[in-house]
C-alpha cells in the first residue's frame, strides 16, 4: 500500500490500535520534552499538517497520514480508553478518507459556505518513542470563521509520528484534546 495514495483501502482498525492510541494520550500528558533526533523535520511535518487543513488542501492532507492511522477528538477533559468511551471524532483512514469525501462533494451542508480556519501551534515538545518512533505534543488554537460569527477552539495536540520506507515522516497518530472537550459541543462540520 503506498502512503502517498490516500485512496489505498486500510486495513480494520483492531485492539492493539485502540490501546496504542490510548497509551500515546496518557504518554503524552506525562512526558517532558527529550531529545528528538528529528526535531526540524517534526516541527514542519506538524506545521505543514495545519496548514493544509487551513487551505482545505485535503488530498495532501491526508497524504501527511500513514496508511494505518488513527485521529482520535476525545469527548472528555479526562479521556478513557477510546474502545470504551464515546468522542467527538474517532477516525481510521477509511473514515478521514469519507470525511474528506464528503466535504469535497458538497455533500456536507453544514459547511455551505465553507469554514475559514486558521490553527496556531505553540509549544511543540517531542521525544523518541522506544520503538523508534517519534512522539509530539503542541498547544493549539483553532480559529474557525463562518457565516459572520468567529470560534476559538483552544487544546492541546498529540501525535505519533512514523517514517515510511522512503524516509518520509507520516502522522500514523493525532489527539485533539480540546480544552472544552466535556462541555455542550455544536456540529463540527469541519475537521478539527
Amino acid at each position: 500500500m503506498d502512503a502517498a495514495n490516500p485512496q489505498d483501502p486500510a486495513s480494520h482498525v483492531d485492539d492493539t490500535a485502540y490501546a496504542q492510541l490510548w497509551a500515546l494520550l496518557r504518554e503524552t500528558r506525562a512526558h517532558g520534552p527529550g531529545p528528538s533526533p528529528a526535531h526540524d523535520a517534526v516541527t514542519r511535518l506538524l506545521f505543514e499538517e495545519a496548514r493544509l487543513l487551513d487551505e482545505r488542501l485535503y488530498d495532501e492532507w491526508l497524504s501527511v497520514f500513514a496508511p494505518q492511522c488513527m485521529y482520535w477528538v476525545p469527548r472528555e477533559s479526562e479521556p478513557g480508553d477510546p474502545r470504551i468511551e464515546t468522542g467527538i471524532y474517532l477516525d481510521d483512514r477509511r473514515r478521514l478518507n469519507d470525511r474528506v469525501a464528503m466535504i469535497r462533494g458538497g455533500y456536507l451542508h453544514a459547511q455551505t459556505p465553507p469554514s475559514r480556519t486558521r490553527r496556531m501551534l505553540t509549544n511543540v515538545e517531542q521525544w523518541p518513542a522506544p520503538d523508534g518512533r517519534v512522539r509530539a505534543r503542541a498547544n493549539v488554537v483553532i480559529w474557525e470563521y463562518r457565516k459572520g460569527h468567529t470560534r476559538a477552539y483552544p487544546g492541546w495536540q498529540a501525535y505519533e509520528i512514523v517514517t515510511d520506507p522512503r524516509g518520509a515522516l507520516l502522522l500514523s497518530s493525532k489527539i485533539v484534546s480540546l480544552l472544552d472537550s466535556d462541555a455542550p459541543q455544536g456540529n463540527y462540520a469541519f475537521i478539527l
